[in-house]
């Protein structure tokens, strides 16, 4: 029992000495969840879910969306490396018209920080399973996908970064 004692004292000596020289921040994560980032986060993740269901819809309204300078970081095979909102409707159009898409629910929406900071900074990271179908076939496929958006003070999306090996699973469905 003593020897739990000195354990838990050496630690609380440890926290008090880390705190007291800026090392460890212990009130920063208490009280994370009633800052401006949270609020912002929130908010984000509900236009990320709208803009779900809309794309999923076929009836994308890129201009609530987007902000005017938006660019999407292409991460399909034989991409641009930076598309912009206009490469975005193109590329849209042209898989509607040829697939169709669902999403297996839940969508799992984390709080995205600051690359610098390590700070919650209200943009959205998302995972989710994105389903395929091959309309002239009817084939399908389960595409893994992690989803980046960042966004500006008006809630609209600047940078929308998509990781999954899309173009395999494509080609997948093109195949007998």
């Amino acid at each position: 029992m003593k020897k739990i004692s000195y354990i838990l004292v050496i630690l609380a000596c440890s926290v008090i000495i880390l705190k007291t020289c800026g090392v460890v921040d212990v009130e920063a994560d208490l009280t994370i969840t009633n800052s401006e980032a949270d609020t912002k986060f929130k908010a984000n993740s509900e236009t990320v879910l709208s803009y779900f269901d809309d794309w999923i819809n076929e009836d994308l309204d890129y201009d609530k969306y987007y902000a005017k300078n938006a660019f999407v970081n292409g991460t399909t095979y034989g991409s641009k490396d930076t598309l912009t909102v206009e490469d975005r409707k193109a590329s849209h159009k042209k898989m509607w018209e040829k697939y169709d898409f669902t999403y297996s629910k839940p969508l799992v929406l984390l709080p995205g920080v600051d690359s610098k900071t390590k700070e919650m900074d209200g943009s959205v990271r998302m995972y989710y399973n994105m389903n395929v179908t091959l309309t002239e076939t009817q084939k399908s496929v389960s595409v893994p996908l992690y989803v980046s958006f960042e966004f500006n003070d008006e809630g609209k999306i600047t940078n929308l970064v998509l990781y999954g090996d899309i173009t395999a699973y494509f080609n997948s469905l093109e195949t007998e």
